[in-house]
Formats: C-alpha cells, sequence, structure tokens
C-alpha cells in the first residue's frame, strides 16, 4: 500500500508539473541502455529503459496517434500486449519520443528522440553462450536459447550437466527449406551434435587422415554439407599489454563434412603447413566457400605478424568437392591488418567480417572492428556507425538481410553483449541497440559475457536436459574420410 501511494504521489507531481510548465529543459535524456535515435524490427520485445536517479517518468511517443506511458522511479516497463500493438500500428514509421522525468521538486523535459519501425522482421531466436568473460573461469557455461519477440529463455546446454567440458559455437543454417545447426560439446563421451528434422545426432568429426575434429564452421543452406577449421588452439597470456589473453593456431586446415553420407574429405588447396586457414563460410548460392588464410609462422614468437587475408574457393554442390584455384578477396596483411569472422549476407551483396591489427582471435583485442565488403564492386570500408571503442565481432545476419547481430564490448571492455542493427539495401546500417531485458538493469549485475550469438527463425527440438542424457547414453557416430 505505501508503494502505491508513494507511485501516486510522484505521478500527481508530475503531472502538476506538466501542467504547469515548470520544466527544466534538458538535453538527450541518458537512458540505459541507449535506445534513443534507432532502428528497431517490428517484432521486437519492448525496449525497456532506465533513468538513473528519477523518481518518476513519463514518456509521450506520436506517430499516427500518441502513445502515453508512465512510471514510478527510475525504470520505464512497457506493457508487453500496448507495446506489440504500438509497434504493428507504427511499422514503417519514424516515431518522436519525450521524456519527462522528476528528480525530488525538480522536473526535467528531455529533447526528443526518434525510433524508426523497421517493417523488416528479425528472425524470432537468439542462442548465445554465457560465459565469464576473464580467462581464469571457463568451465562454467551454458548455451541459452532467447525469444526476442518477449523475454522468454531457455536453455539448450549447460557443460555442468556434461562433466564441465566445453560448450561452443551453435550455429543455424538460416537457409529456406528445414533449419539445421550444430554444436561442439567437447569431452570424452562429446560431439559434433547435428539437428534437423526435429532429431539430434551426435557426430565424431575426426579421422586418422585429417588433423582432428571440427570447430568453427557453417552448414550450408540446404543442410546437408559443413564446412570446418580443424585447428590446434593454444592460448597464451600477454605480459606488459592491456589486452591480456592471446589465442592462436599452431597449425589449421579446413575439412568439409557431408552428413548425409557420414565423410569428411579436404582439399590440397586448403590443406597443408605452408598456410593456415579458418573461419570458412557459404555463400549465399552454395557454390563458394570464403574463408581466412595466413603464411604460417612459429608462434607466439610471430604471432603479431600473422596477417589473415579473405579468400575464395568454388564449391561444387553436385559433387560436393571444393576446386579450382584459390582467390585472394581482400588483402588485408598489405594493409597492416588481419581478418576473422566472414559471415556472407543471404542477398549475395555483402560479406561482414572482423578486422583487426593481426592474429585470428580479435574478441580479446579492443581494436577490433566489424567491415563491410560489397562483393560486386570489391568495395571494403568499416562500419563507422556501429563500431564501439572496444571489440566487435561473433556476428551473424539474419534470415533475411536486413538484420545483422554481434558481440561488443563497447560498454567496459570486458563483458561481451549482443547488438543488433539494420541495414538497408544500400548498405547502409543504424546505429546499433542491446538486446532488451525485462529489467533494464540486468547488464549492470550480469557477471557473464554474452558470446557468440546467433539468430535463426525456429526454436531448437532440444534442450539442456535432453543434451545431457545424449551425452552421456549416446555413442557418437563416427564419420570417415573420403578421397
Amino acid at each position: 500500500m505505501k508503494r502505491w501511494l508513494t507511485y501516486s504521489v510522484w505521478i500527481l507531481i508530475l503531472a502538476a508539473c506538466v501542467r504547469e510548465g515548470a520544466f527544466r529543459e534538458a538535453g538527450t535524456p541518458p537512458v540505459l541502455p541507449d535506445y534513443t535515435d534507432i532502428t528497431l524490427p517490428v517484432n521486437i520485445a519492448p525496449l525497456n529503459f532506465e533513468l538513473e536517479g528519477a523518481d518518476a517518468l513519463r514518456l509521450e511517443i506520436e506517430g499516427s496517434r500518441t502513445y502515453r506511458f508512465k512510471a514510478g522511479g527510475s525504470q520505464l516497463r512497457f506493457p508487453m500486449q500496448k507495446w506489440k500493438e504500438m509497434l504493428r500500428e507504427e511499422a514503417g514509421n519514424t516515431l518522436q519520443l519525450t521524456l519527462t522525468a522528476s528528480f525530488g521538486r525538480e522536473s526535467r523535459r528531455y529533447t526528443p528522440f526518434t525510433w524508426t519501425v523497421s517493417p523488416d522482421s528479425i528472425d524470432r531466436y537468439l542462442s548465445y553462450r554465457l560465459i565469464e568473460p576473464a580467462y581464469e573461469v571457463w568451465n562454467v557455461l551454458s548455451i541459452e536459447e532467447r525469444d526476442l519477440e518477449s523475454f522468454k529463455t531457455r536453455l539448450l546446454a549447460d557443460n555442468t550437466t556434461v562433466e564441465s567440458t566445453c560448450i561452443n559455437c551453435h550455429t543455424a543454417n538460416r537457409g529456406d527449406g528445414i533449419q539445421t545447426s550444430f554444436m561442439h560439446v567437447r569431452g570424452a563421451k562429446g560431439g559434433t551434435l547435428y539437428s534437423r528434422d526435429g532429431q539430434l545426432r551426435k557426430l565424431n568429426t575426426a579421422t586418422d587422415s585429417t588433423a582432428g575434429a571440427a570447430v568453427y564452421g557453417e552448414i550450408s543452406a540446404d543442410g546437408r554439407y559443413g564446412i570446418f577449421t580443424t585447428a590446434d588452439i593454444r592460448p597464451i597470456l600477454h605480459s606488459g599489454r592491456f589486452d591480456k589473453l592471446e589465442v592462436f593456431d599452431a597449425s589449421s586446415d579446413l575439412i568439409l563434412l557431408d552428413f548425409e553420407q557420414g565423410t569428411v574429405t579436404d582439399s590440397p588447396l586448403v590443406k597443408g603447413s605452408e598456410f593456415q586457414e579458418t573461419f570458412p563460410c557459404w555463400s549465399a548460392d552454395g557454390k563458394t566457400v570464403y574463408f581466412c588464410r595466413a603464411v604460417s609462422r612459429p608462434q607466439p614468437d610471430s604471432t603479431f605478424e600473422m596477417h589473415y587475408d579473405l579468400y575464395s574457393v568454388a564449391f561444387d554442390p553436385e559433387t560436393g568437392r571444393l576446386g579450382g584455384t584459390l582467390t585472394r578477396v581482400v588483402d588485408a596483411a598489405s594493409r597492416g591488418k588481419s581478418v576473422s569472422f566472414p559471415k556472407c549476407s543471404p542477398d549475395g551483396q555483402y560479406i561482414l567480417m572482423t578486422v583487426s591489427d593481426y592474429g585470428t582471435f580479435p574478441i580479446w583485442h579492443s581494436e577490433t572492428d566489424l567491415w563491410l565488403y560489397e562483393i560486386a564492386t570489391g568495395a571494403l570500408f568499416p562500419l563507422e556507425t556501429v563500431n564501439g571503442k572496444y571489440s566487435d565481432s561473433y556476428h551473424c545476419w539474419s534470415s533475411s538481410g536486413r538484420w545483422i547481430c554481434w558481440a561488443s564490448k563497447r560498454d567496459d571492455r570486458l563483458y561481451g553483449k549482443p547488438y543488433f542493427a539494420h541495414v538497408g539495401e544500400d548498405g547502409t546500417v543504424s546505429k546499433p541497440f542491446v538486446l532488451p531485458q525485462r529489467d533494464p538493469g540486468r547488464y549492470q549485475v550480469t557477471l557473464k559475457s554474452y558470446n557468440i550469438p546467433e539468430l535463426y527463425r525456429f526454436p531448437e527440438p532440444y534442450d539442456a536436459a535432453y543434451v545431457s542424457r545424449f551425452y552421456s547414453d549416446m555413442e557418437a557416430e563416427r564419420m570417415t574420410y573420403a578421397k
């Protein structure tokens, strides 16, 4: 009762101030998260925010009609049904928002800001790995699936139920047909979990003729093939640098998995000790594989000299073979840079990649930025509207190609969070915004990094309990090497 009375008193005070015009004009409201002047998908969950120190808030939104929201306290949480109705009605419109707040006896009216409601919906589901951000602890982690149209989440995997082994790289194909996905569960009973048609398989992708099991990779749009790195990955600690951790590949090649035939193949074009290849991805039409490549050097002594260029090689979906010749698509080394994580847009126009000063593990490089490559023209440029002060990496496209999502450490250099931005047909990218939470203060108290965000359209047919049983009871299918 007391809390209700306090709320009512502040609302009356604020209302009185509105009537009397007794406001101090202020600049752009310092709301957390920063949701000012952004483009948002028509189907996104409410963008709840807070204004530190405020006793009451009032928000007026002008669109095709006027919407009003009030809150007693520093947090504004939008009613779900009213929020969804507003976005549906205002799809394609730019809204003007005016925020008024009371601080004790003072009331402030902030400079209006805008929300553009894009009719381009975003894929409904997002997965990410929740992990301690520092190098001291890695064995307490989980993979979570979030419904972006609400605040509902569920666990896809929890490594406390699979002998505390590493779980990583949950990735979906985002094709037009049936959704397929994979996730690696390491350990003695682990394997690559491959999901298709509502069925889960556990695969042993290591063979006597290849350098190891599958690591980084993607699934083709039709779900049949997977292109992967097989690498000897090693972490080291820096001495005397602000960036504490470095991860490098002592060696790395590419392998091709045929999930239907249960085979592993490779090619002389993308294997051997002279070069290191990593981070492969499919072109939109599935006939080209893009990947990162560097001249092999002794590491860690020469890690600072490792500069990866972007290459491509042809792929024949009929024979399931890599062939032709290698093509260097982006010469990053001549710029003193290194590219990682190429991801092709579903419309075939662009390749989104990270660019850092050296090496192949940019998440710990504070200088890492997102760059966009236009395939038709060869133009390559940093996304100035998107890149933050610290590492921006681990990105993906929505299935429509109109949205990108990535992990950004822009806020504190340490904790990665999922950010989104709209990509127009002309390649223009909007100001980014962070994944909305029911409690807008959640990011201030969460001691986990949101790692490797991945967008997809349909929920996974399994959960953490099923993965735990699958890990313990199911023998991995051994894939065979095919020359």
